[in-house]
């Protein structure tokens, strides 16, 4: 559907409040917003769990690399819709979601986020500080989405975040991380993560027909052969109509 044609833009920048969180229906739609310039999470009421926007459908992509996560990282709560996914799609898996908005947690209930329990726990912090903070814990996926009402969070795109998040990763664990349409951010994460995941095990996509930016880092051993990663990242591409920006030479 269209977010924003002229009748909702209106109406939604009547209900934005400098930069704070809001939630938007129209007819059987729910988004979550900052302002009216950007939909930061969309859900269908009648089917909840269900992923509408490209690019969260294409950053599932991280079970091409581990089907069956023991634990889930997830860097940004926003609507939540990665969450109920994983929720329900991957009933042994346990899932811990950071969000430093307390704003934007309040709002679960509206997205019909399910509510703490042995499998979920949604926290009120900031990446930076509980991922250096992490010791003698292992997750197998890190999902980072983290925006907020200006766009991309500069600090969860520098060395010493990817640094942590490389740490705190088992052998094997995949880094998938929305860049949305931002090239500094693009360029940025890239820079970093290639010196610290290395060129083969670094990816940047696009969704076709969109201007939405993946990265993907893998945290593989070098001994695991190059063409059983291109291939599944090949399978990706083709699975989620994404565009291998980088390295171009994989394409």
């Amino acid at each position: 559907m269209d977010f924003f044609t002229p009748e909702r833009i209106a109406k939604l920048k009547a209900l934005s409040q400098d930069g704070k969180p809001f939630v938007f229906d129209d007819g059987d739609i729910r988004t979550l917003h900052f302002d009216e310039r950007i939909v930061q999470s969309a859900m269908r009421v009648s089917a909840p769990d269900e992923l509408l926007i490209h690019y969260t459908q294409a950053m599932t992509g991280f079970l091409l690399f581990n089907p069956a996560p023991e634990h889930i990282l997830l860097i940004g709560l926003g609507g939540g819709s990665l969450v109920k996914y994983c929720y329900k799609h991957l009933p042994s898996t346990r899932l811990t979601v950071l969000e430093i908005d307390a704003d934007v947690i309040t709002l679960r209930e509206q997205f019909m986020i399910p509510a703490d329990d042995a499998r979920l726990q949604v926290l009120h912090a900031d990446a930076r500080t509980y991922l250096h903070e992490m010791a003698g814990e292992a997750v197998d996926v890190i999902l980072l989405d983290g925006f907020d009402a200006n766009g991309a969070v500069a600090e969860l795109n520098s060395y010493v975040f990817f640094e942590d998040c490389r740490r705190v990763l088992r052998d094997g664990g995949v880094l998938l991380m929305n860049m949305a349409d931002d090239g500094d951010t693009a360029t940025a994460a890239l820079t970093q993560g290639q010196s610290l995941f290395g060129l083969a095990r670094l990816w940047w996509l696009k969704t076709v027909g969109e201007n939405s930016h993946l990265a993907v880092m893998l945290k593989v051993a070098d001994s695991v052969p190059d063409t059983d990663l291109r291939a599944k990242l090949m399978q990706m591409c083709r699975q989620f109509s994404l565009e291998l920006i980088y390295p171009r030479h994989l394409a």
